[in-house]
């Protein structure tokens, strides 16, 4: 969720905090299981992860079993996630939109809360396709959400992260992969319908609306399996 110049070392060292509390752990919970139904990771496959930051992404994948890395333009950040984790995780200083790998470089490829950040998006996503061999997944925070219409309220009027932010609907996601990836196989759920304040007394009713395409939840999950990697599976 990091551009280059977007985060100082002291927003580094605070990065991590958010989900520590228990608006950020319910978020987080929600996301990552998410990731897990949409992506349908197996263990021992490669991932990269675009836009990193402080690693924390990267120790759930380490978690699954996956083999992670991770990209980032902040020094600062990649400074905090190579303190927690082990050195068989690759992290390397870059942009989203000028990737330095090769071709089908990884099995996955995320960027979660990336796009928003992306100075172009296009490219970004073009570039993440490009070093996928089987699947791309997108985390992105829903412009129609009442969370993520507060947080551009709220923008307006005092100093946030969210003032760099680009948010999205479905429908301008579905138009941005249909330009860029063609005939991509494309598969999204959303998750966190409510404010992140009533989670403890609306966290069933979250759990019901969410994991279904709903174009209203706060944060968007969207499995893209390139059209010729589609065919590969059809024709194995």
């Amino acid at each position: 969720m990091s551009q280059m110049g977007l985060y100082d070392a002291a927003v580094a060292a605070r990065y991590d905090d958010w989900y520590r509390g228990p608006e950020g752990q319910y978020a987080d919970a929600l996301e990552k299981e998410l990731f897990v139904k949409l992506v349908r990771p197996r263990k021992g496959q490669s991932l990269l992860e675009v836009g990193c930051g402080t690693g924390h992404n990267l120790e759930f994948f380490r978690d699954l079993g996956l083999e992670p890395a991770g990209v980032d333009p902040s020094e600062a950040m990649l400074k905090v996630a190579a303190s927690k984790l082990t050195t068989d995780e690759r992290l390397s200083l870059g942009r989203a939109e000028k990737l330095g790998f090769e071709n089908s470089s990884f099995d996955i490829v995320a960027l979660i809360t990336v796009l928003e950040f992306c100075s172009n998006p296009a490219e970004a996503l073009r570039e993440a396709i490009r070093v996928t061999r089987e699947k791309l997944y997108l985390g992105v925070l829903n412009k129609t959400s009442f969370l993520n219409v507060t947080r551009r309220v709220k923008r307006r009027f005092q100093e946030s992260t969210y003032n760099q932010a680009r948010f999205y609907t479905i429908w301008e996601l579905k138009r941005m992969v249909s330009r860029e990836a063609g005939n991509a196989r494309f598969t999204w759920e959303s998750v966190l319908f409510f404010p992140l304040t009533w989670h403890r007394y609306c966290h069933r009713a979250d759990h019901l609306l969410s994991f279904r395409r709903n174009p209203l939840g706060a944060f968007l999950g969207i499995c893209i399996t390139p059209a010729e990697h589609s065919r590969n599976v059809a024709g194995s």
